[in-house]
């Protein structure tokens, strides 16, 4: 409803400006919405391609990346794998898992160190190496790189067998599985770790476990870093198998959780753009990460370059619309005054037009004008003479006062022969007359209507032997309101000779009237036999005159409606204005 009335309030407001502004305006927006749809159209554009260009530019580096990533892993997974055949690193897994005693002897750490010691040497990333037995011994070396070696054995007080990483470990069946964190409980949380379920290559039975702790440099360095000249460039790896939990992020990121909280919702953000590859090594995510207001600075120029130039030609476009519009709002403005001089009254028309498509137009009028304004007014003048002698015939066939006389002597006669019905009758209808009537005015109080039913109705009781009931209740406070004469009594007379006469037995009519708003509502309400088709009212001469009189008069949002049905009686509600008329 609001948005209704808003966009009324600007069709007519648009409609009160002159035809030059209109052109100014409608090529100020035109050129307006132009500028700003290039500007915008431009921007995404720029921008949506720019980031599929970065996309696709460190997929590449990505997948560089992953080669270098999946050759140090496979190097060490390489190297595990050997040791694997170690005679002496079976021999001790193997015994110990059927001795059962609590510690490593001597010589059987020295293997174990050796086998350490050799895939340290191999690996510079390796920290520490531990290894575990199926009874639940536990060697470890560690600081192995920088030339120390812690041992940690014992007989474990936990089955760490029943850890997660252990199941998971062993159902892969001595495939290596990769952790983002560090598996093993006392121990530096720093780096990753690679686990695995060792298999006897000879005789295929288990073994035991292996964790190798790797540092988490060989992930930075295995990031091929270009300069892009993006300061907000950050590289991540992400366990996609766990839960996308993060692996390693670059030294400088400092917003982690923010951006592990956009990777998660990315179809559903607008802060990062990610781009990433799957290594089918590690089953891990490696991902690049650049803000996105810095990959649309670039698109941000182009759309301001736009709007600048756009500017401009907003300016130039604006004075050749002053001039165009100059031009054409000339001939229209010519033409708008001549109307208007025709308006007035002038019957001759002498204003020169040119030779543009408007000004043709302005001398075609200006001919009509000339050759027919003359006619138009004998036409008027005789329509309003052949009008005047139709009032007067109609005056001359019922003078008033010969009627009231002739109703007056039927009264006095009816008096003195003592026949109080004819007495009656007369009166009645000499009062409605006179109501009808109104001394030749065209409006009359509603208490005047309301009188002249009761006439007419007490007429009509007269004729038909009382068969017809009349009910009042219209309100004291519009009793002087005026209104058109004879308005409501045909209705009255509609209700009794179409609702009322064909139905059998008695019948009742119902007059209403109240103010509601600045309206006057009348109801005529009758509970005769009703009509199926409420239409047919209008084709009745006296309904018809009054639905005329009233639009005539009043405007055509004003008039009356229909309710009815068979057997059920009709209703009719006539709607007047309360000013209209005055008082």
């Amino acid at each position: 409803m609001k948005k209704n009335r808003c966009f009324e309030r600007i069709r007519r407001w648009w409609g009160q400006q002159s035809i030059r502004q209109q052109i100014l305006l409608s090529l100020f927006i035109v050129s307006m919405l132009g500028i700003w749809g290039l500007g915008m159209s431009s921007y995404y554009i720029s921008k949506s391609t720019v980031e599929q260009n970065y996309k696709k530019s460190h997929e590449t580096t990505l997948k560089n990346s992953r080669k270098v990533l999946d050759m140090n892993m496979e190097s060490i997974i390489d190297v595990t794998r050997s040791f694997l055949n170690s005679s002496g690193l079976q021999k001790v897994m193997t015994e110990r898992e059927k001795d059962g005693s609590y510690t490593f002897s001597m010589e059987e750490q020295k293997v174990l160190k050796r086998v350490a010691e050799g895939l340290s040497s191999q690996e510079r990333w390796v920290n520490f190496v531990a290894f575990m037995d199926l009874k639940g011994h536990y060697y470890m070396l560690s600081n192995i790189n920088v030339g120390t070696y812690e041992f940690y054995q014992y007989y474990s007080q936990h089955d760490f067998q029943e850890d997660e990483w252990a199941k998971e470990v062993r159902s892969k069946n001595g495939k290596e599985v990769f952790f983002g964190d560090v598996i093993l409980e006392g121990v530096e949380n720093k780096g990753f770790s690679i686990a695995k379920y060792m298999i006897n290559p000879t005789t295929g039975e288990p073994m035991g476990y292996v964790v190798i702790n790797v540092s988490s440099s060989l992930l930075a360095r295995s990031f091929v870093n270009e300069n892009e000249g993006y300061e907000t460039n950050e590289y991540i790896v992400v366990d996609r198998d766990r839960g996308n939990k993060l692996v390693y992020h670059s030294q400088t990121l400092k917003n982690t959780k923010e951006i592990m909280k956009a990777y998660q919702n990315q179809p559903k953000q607008e802060t990062y753009v990610f781009s990433s590859v799957y290594d089918d090594v590690t089953n891990w995510e490696l991902v690049n990460v650049v803000e996105r207001n810095e990959l649309s600075r670039e698109s941000k120029l182009i759309r301001n370059f736009v709007f600048l130039f756009g500017v401009i030609l907003l300016g130039l476009s604006f004075v050749f619309a002053r001039l165009i519009s100059r031009n054409i709002a000339r001939p229209l403005t010519q033409l708008e005054q001549v109307i208007d001089k025709v308006g007035d009254g002038e019957r001759h028309i002498t204003e020169e037009f040119d030779d543009s498509e408007v000004g043709q137009i302005g001398q075609k009028f200006k001919e009509m004008v000339n050759t027919n304004l003359e006619l138009s007014e004998h036409l008027l003048s005789a329509k309003l003479n052949e009008r005047e002698a139709e009032l007067l015939l109609l005056q001359s066939q019922i003078n008033p006062h010969f009627l009231y006389n002739t109703l007056d002597s039927l009264y006095c006669i009816a008096i003195i022969h003592g026949d109080d019905q004819i007495a009656d009758m007369a009166l009645a209808l000499s009062n409605h007359f006179k109501l009808a009537l109104n001394n030749g005015q065209k409006f009359c109080k509603v208490s005047d209507a309301i009188m002249q039913i009761q006439e007419y109705m007490k007429l009509q009781n007269i004729r038909f032997r009382d068969r017809f009931e009349l009910e009042l209740d219209v309100d004291k406070e519009i009793m002087e309101e005026r209104i058109l004469t004879f308005i409501l009594q045909p209705f009255v007379e509609n209700a009794l000779y179409h609702g009322l006469e064909p139905k059998i037995g008695n019948g009742k009519i119902v007059v209403r009237g109240w103010r509601e708003e600045e309206n006057l509502i009348f109801t005529v309400a009758d509970d005769g036999v009703g009509m199926e088709d409420i239409s047919v009212l209008q084709t009745g001469y006296a309904i018809q005159n009054v639905w005329e009189r009233i639009h005539l008069n009043y405007g055509d949002e004003y008039g009356f409606t229909a309710e009815s049905g068979k057997g059920q009686g009709t209703k009719i509600t006539i709607t007047l204005p309360v000013k209209q008329g005055g008082r």
